[in-house]
């Protein structure tokens, strides 16, 4: 069973629930991260609803779509929710996008560039649930990576080997 962040804080030690709250603080001080990334379940549902698709608030609150996963919510994903109308898919995503500050994917981008802009990044890190992601707030992701290259995940895949 899919568990939110209100499920762990309920089973969750004192320090955690301080390390999210001063994480919370951190990121909302800094204007770059949406307050939406630490909604509850119920305020997504009501954001969905208020975008115009009443219809599909129960299949937000079934899914038990919270502001951690509702960053992983785009496109392809959304139909796993039960969203099936292409045109209420593209115009949820981009709302998601738009309201999180992720840009948009593009096609075309160099293979040379990271896969996404730095806040995407970011609420891609801050996604996951757990202590490294409870306690990670923008100011120290963007200073532990600014000097890091951009080095895509290499695997063996396609390597001949010659014998």
């Amino acid at each position: 069973m899919a568990k939110t962040m209100a499920d762990l804080q309920k089973l969750g030690r004192a320090e955690d629930t301080e390390a999210l709250e001063r994480t919370k603080a951190l990121d909302i001080e800094s204007g770059q991260i949406s307050e939406a990334v630490y909604w509850s379940c119920d305020e997504v549902a009501d954001f969905i609803e208020m975008l115009g698709f009443p219809q599909y608030r129960e299949c937000f609150l079934r899914n038990k779509v919270d502001g951690r996963r509702l960053i992983l919510c785009n496109a392809s994903r959304l139909n796993a929710l039960g969203i099936t109308d292409f045109k209420h898919i593209i115009s949820i995503s981009k709302s998601i996008r738009d309201l999180l500050n992720i840009e948009e994917p593009f096609w075309n981008r160099s293979i040379s560039l990271p896969y996404m802009e730095s806040i995407g990044r970011y609420l891609e890190q801050r996604s996951i649930i757990g202590r490294r992601a409870d306690e990670l707030d923008y100011e120290t992701f963007t200073n532990e990576t600014r000097d890091t290259k951009y080095q895509p995940i290499l695997t063996n895949q396609g390597i001949l080997n010659w014998i």
